[in-house]
């Protein structure tokens, strides 16, 4: 069965699936040269919606394809072939029995699975994921169909487990939704989604219009700070058929170099995602009766997509320099983190704006060589913003 004939309908699965892969294949190829076990934890496992009789089209199937590439690739490269370890978790029980038989015809990784509530199953993947010695490198996935069953104090063991790496499933369509709902039990679940009620108070100031963005940010920012993350980053994933966010990929990493591989990721999928697009509104077009002799990309109108693009180029490079003009010298290291917070934002759109800035005179750069222009990571380059602009 074709990729397209697996995901139509749902291409917004598609997206989230191909940043995975993408993101996990160089995970393995780097965190296997260090650290001899990895862990993989899928929290919502399902399996839902899927058409692929070997689950090729399912997170924990795309999880066990890409680590063992790595692994088997880094074996015959290099020699190391790093332990590999799963805990695939799943309340429903009838889609638990499909997760258990496929974890069961896999002899050369470690399958833990268990059905049970997330918020019931902390303790258990702790013990798993710790209970191996040297300790692994683990990283959770959390993709849930909603909002709740992940309140923010009940995963906090799993924001800090260390070392680690986090991604979240911000379902933001739903959230927007229901956030402002009367309804008590509603207000209780988002506060504990939150971790308090604060971030109501925050909200209630900033227009209807930006409340989608606030809304994902201030959670980004939350869990990054229970988890003591330096890295975290949020990649966006439209709806097929509409112009609007479907929900958000929330990134959560110590490493600048795991922030780095996300972003490469991110990037290659959001070409996918308007080809997936494309296709996905043409569907529908046909399905009403319509005949076109233009193919789906032509048909295709990639304004929003640009305007959502520039809406974070905005955002990203006003923080920048916010940054710049309280701080006056920061680290590029830093700068670059900064930027690469926002969705749609790379390396080369932060390196454009300060060739800009130092063209007009507006910074200065610190420690570059001789014949560099531009700054780099890990070289103690620093741009400066001169005092009293």
């Amino acid at each position: 069965m074709t990729e397209d004939n697996l995901y139509a309908g749902r291409e917004q699965t598609l997206v989230k699936h191909l940043i995975l892969q993408r993101y996990l294949k160089r995970f393995a190829m780097i965190i296997g040269q260090v650290w001899s076990s990895i862990t993989y934890v899928d929290c919502f496992s399902g399996p839902w919606q899927s058409r692929s009789a070997e689950f090729a089209d399912t997170s924990f199937g795309i999880a066990v394809q890409e680590l063992r590439r790595a692994r088997d690739e880094l074996a015959e490269r290099s020699g190391k072939a790093p332990q590999l370890r799963c805990y695939f978790l799943e309340r429903d029980a009838d889609a638990y029995e499909r997760l258990h038989g496929y974890a069961r015809t896999f002899t050369d990784v470690e399958i833990a699975t268990r059905n049970a509530p997330l918020e019931d199953s902390v303790a258990d993947i702790e013990r798993f994921v710790t209970g191996v010695t040297p300790k692994p490198f683990s990283f959770v996935f959390v993709d849930p169909t909603g909002w709740s069953g992940f309140a923010l104090d009940r995963i906090r063991p799993l924001l800090l487990l260390k070392p680690g790496e986090v991604l979240i499933n911000f379902m933001t369509e739903h959230i927007r939704r229901f956030i402002d709902s009367p309804d008590e039990q509603t207000r209780r679940s988002f506060e504990e989604l939150f971790g308090s009620a604060d971030f109501r108070d925050q909200l209630a100031e900033i227009p209807v219009t930006e409340r989608r963005d606030a809304v994902v940010f201030e959670y980004a920012r939350t869990v990054a700070a229970v988890g003591r993350f330096d890295y975290p980053s949020i990649a966006v994933v439209l709806h097929p058929q509409k112009n609007r966010s479907h929900f958000h990929l929330v990134y959560l990493t110590r490493s600048s170099k795991g922030l780095e591989v996300f972003k490469d990721a991110e990037k290659q999928s959001m070409a996918d995602m308007e080809q997936a697009r494309a296709k996905a509104q043409q569907r529908k077009r046909e399905e009403k009766g319509g005949r076109y002799l233009f193919s789906a990309e032509e048909m295709h109108d990639p304004v929003h997509f640009q305007e959502l693009r520039d809406r974070y180029l905005g955002m990203a490079r006003k923080a920048l320099e916010s940054r710049l003009r309280n701080q006056i010298r920061v680290p590029y290291e830093q700068a670059w983190a900064i930027a690469l917070f926002y969705p749609m934002v790379w390396e080369g759109d932060v390196k454009q704006w300060i060739r800009e800035w130092t063209e007009q005179g507006s910074v200065s750069l610190e420690g570059l060589g001789p014949r560099q222009r531009v700054p780099q990571r890990d070289q103690h380059h620093c741009l400066v913003w001169p005092s009293g602009r």
